[in-house]
């Protein structure tokens, strides 16, 4: 007995104590080497997607000079976003800050690939700006890692730790979807071009006109007057939508929008599923949308919405046969909300999204390339009874 403690005591309280000092430490080394582990496969990731971009610009594009130099000096490419104090007008900066940086993604596709169509110039932006923002999530989750590091920061550890498998779920889905771009295939987000592709299946090419990377079309369905405009493709583009519907509007005195996109759902719904609502969908920045609000205001339109529920990771993956059969009914959806203006009105519809891969007019849906999905095994604990 020593003061009274059994030696069991005095092996307990010097356990205790050791735990003190060395669980910081132990925990501090384990998410360390997690977040490290993680962070290498993300500067990895980022390393295969400059050699895809990199391989496509050589294979469409015949540079003169390797655009490898090209790539690396544009990486550090960024946007500064306006002045928010004074929000009056801050929509407008935004429209041409946007506007001024698409054009410089324009620059660089001719710099990396001069002899590319207009289609892969297209696919090969998508590409850039894909693989740019993955480096971005790489740098800072690095950024991170060495400032916890260099501070024994506990808490930056562990907050990165916890959010570390949603951030790689989201970016390995960029990954993928940075090869599908690279390839010139679809993506789920395309499901709004595609749904307005098939609406124009009995159209020719000739009765299409474009408008800032936007196609438009009309046709008749039961009596009523139908505007039909997506982003131009087979290329990935997503046009100035807010731009060409307002001019839209104004030019035929549109009275109804139906706007189609592909939209988060949550966990535990199923993807393809479709749903009716009101309001603008239109994902981004929010200057299209803001566009089109504005509009709402100033006339009595009414607008109706058509989603197919998606998570964010198929969102930007390579399009799936869920969402590609979602597509179907969805164009059946569209077609019931348009019986349900009367006869002789005239209705725009909007299919909102990436067009990569998709051409202007679908005729046939089993020719648009999507990924083929892997039966997996559910995932959890096997209980021995």
């Amino acid at each position: 007995m020593l003061f009274g403690f059994s030696p069991l005591d005095v092996i307990g309280l010097v356990i205790f104590i050791l735990l003190i000092f060395t669980l910081p430490w132990f925990i501090r080394t384990r998410a360390m080497a997690t977040i490290s582990r993680f962070t290498f496969e993300l500067e990895e990731m980022v390393e295969e997607a400059k050699k895809t971009l990199i391989k496509v610009c050589n294979e469409k594009g015949t540079p003169k000079e390797d655009p490898k130099v090209a790539v690396e000096n544009f990486f550090e490419f960024f946007v500064v976003t306006p002045v928010d104090l004074d929000p009056n007008g801050i929509m407008r900066k935004f429209e041409k800050i946007l506007d001024l940086g698409e054009e410089r993604f324009k620059h660089m596709a001719k710099v990396m690939a001069p002899n590319a169509t207009d289609e892969w110039k297209s696919n090969i932006i998508m590409t850039l700006k894909a693989t740019i923002g993955i480096n971005g999530v790489a740098k800072i989750v690095r950024h991170n890692l060495e400032l916890a590091k260099k501070t024994g920061n506990i808490q930056i550890l562990l907050m990165l730790q916890m959010s570390l498998p949603l951030i790689m779920r989201t970016v390995k889905a960029q990954y993928e979807g940075t090869g599908a771009f690279s390839e010139g295939k679809p993506v789920g987000d395309g499901l709004g071009p595609l749904v307005a592709g098939k609406l124009i299946e009995d159209l020719s090419e000739d009765d299409l006109r474009e408008m800032d990377d936007i196609v438009v079309a009309e046709r008749q369905i039961k009596n009523r007057n139908v505007i039909i405009a997506r982003a131009k493709g087979p290329g990935a583009r997503v046009g100035k939508v807010g731009k060409v519907i307002t001019s839209i509007i104004d030019d035929k005195n549109i009275k109804r929008i139906i706007t189609v996109d592909a939209a988060v759902k949550l966990e535990g719904e199923k993807t393809g599923a479709v749903a009716e609502g009101i309001g603008v969908v239109i994902g981004g920045p929010g200057v299209d949308k803001w566009m089109i609000e504005e509009e709402l205001l100033k006339r009595e339109l009414q607008v109706d919405a058509v989603i197919v529920k998606m998570s964010p990771e198929e969102a930007i993956r390579p399009m799936t046969e869920k969402i590609l059969e979602a597509s179907k009914k969805a164009v059946s959806v569209v077609e019931n909300a348009v019986l349900q203006s009367k006869e002789g009105s005239t209705i725009l519809v909007v299919g909102v999204g990436n067009s990569c891969g998709i051409p202007n007019i679908v005729k046939d849906l089993s020719k648009i390339s999507i990924k083929k999905e892997i039966n997996k095994k559910k995932e959890g604990k096997k209980w021995p009874f």
